[in-house]
């Protein structure tokens, strides 16, 4: 049997076939395909909501299904989390720091209009991923993903589980 260091390969390599025909920065590259403000924008965006759902979480009263809105916000805001520093940590991995964050306004929160921001949230994350990361990065639009279906589930529950 041989082994695989003992194969001889012909032709052009992947990368040497590919250069420059997915994004302007050859495809070894470690700069992003994007500006990093951008970037700055989306995880600050992330970390709003987190802390907007934070607050809604705090602010619940006694109404009637007030504890499974309590749990379904407290279950978010903690998982959120995770997935930002994830999606931070991978994107600072392949590219660097993340620099200049947004400021975190919570006032919004007064208003207790919990599923119309978590609404927004929606569609900003499916918008904002355009032209935060480069498609190509599938690792960072995977992580994306699995926030936009955190988001969905706590709307279900917002709405529905009482």
């Amino acid at each position: 049997m041989k082994k695989f260091s003992d194969f001889k390969f012909k032709g052009k390599k992947i990368n040497e076939q590919q250069q420059n025909v997915l994004r302007p920065q050859n495809l070894g590259s470690s700069e992003p395909a994007v500006e990093k403000t951008e970037v700055a924008s989306f995880i600050s965006k992330l970390f709003e909501a987190r802390e907007m759902a934070h607050v809604f979480h705090l602010s619940v009263n006694g109404e009637p299904g007030s504890h499974a809105i309590h749990t379904a916000l407290g279950e978010f805001y903690e998982s959120l989390l995770g997935f930002i520093d994830e999606l931070t940590e991978v994107y600072q991995g392949q590219y660097d720091l993340v620099e200049n964050y947004d400021v975190i306004d919570t006032s919004a929160a007064k208003d207790r209009q919990y599923i119309p921001y978590f609404e927004s949230f929606a569609q900003f994350v499916k918008q904002g991923r355009k032209t935060a990361f480069s498609p190509e990065d599938t690792h960072l639009q995977n992580i994306i993903d699995e926030i936009i279906a955190l988001n969905y589930r706590l709307l279900y529950k917002l709405k529905f589980n009482k």
